[in-house]
């Protein structure tokens, strides 16, 4: 009865975390569109580590995510560490989750999920799909509550980024 308990409560902190759900937010954030006239060039993903944390510092240091990291439920898709960023770009509410896998010792849930992404573009928790990219050993879901060609373009960004992670140890 307790174990059934917990998974329950498991999976109703994930389906509130990866819902993004309506509601009254904290202050969040403010990640300022890179102006063009700034000569900026993104940092090199070799200097930083083939771990979640690594993958993190790349995308803060690259600008692609903006405010506190939150550490996020991960075992209900089989990751084996997860996190979330939440902040505003431009007038929109961004989301992004990251997520990482051990693809060598996948449990069911893991290999559902990983299998499911790389089909469709798509996991499926709790009956909700969430969109997701995968890279290797990581996996992202970005969401933008703004489709303006000013986030669209930022979204692209840290979709390239995302893939461009291959640290010095990634074959």
């Amino acid at each position: 009865m307790i174990k059934k308990i917990l998974v329950f409560a498991g999976a109703a902190a994930v389906a509130l975390t990866l819902s993004a759900c309506g509601g009254q937010m904290e202050q969040l954030t403010e990640l300022e569109p890179v102006s063009s006239g700034i000569d900026w060039a993104p940092a090199e993903a070799a200097s930083f580590e083939d771990d979640l944390d690594g993958l993190c510092k790349y995308m803060e240091t690259n600008k692609a995510v903006s405010g506190e990291k939150d550490y996020m439920s991960y075992k209900e898709i089989g990751a084996i560490d997860g996190c979330r960023y939440r902040f505003k770009y431009d007038g929109g509410t961004v989301q992004a989750e990251f997520y990482e896998f051990d693809l060598e010792n996948l449990d069911e849930k893991g290999k559902e999920c990983v299998d499911s992404v790389r089909e469709k573009g798509f996991f499926t928790v709790l009956g909700n799909e969430a969109h997701a990219v995968l890279n290797g050993k990581y996996l992202m879901v970005y969401t933008d509550s703004d489709n303006d060609e000013t986030n669209t373009a930022h979204s692209d960004e840290v979709l390239e980024l995302f893939n461009a992670f291959k640290p010095r140890d990634s074959k």
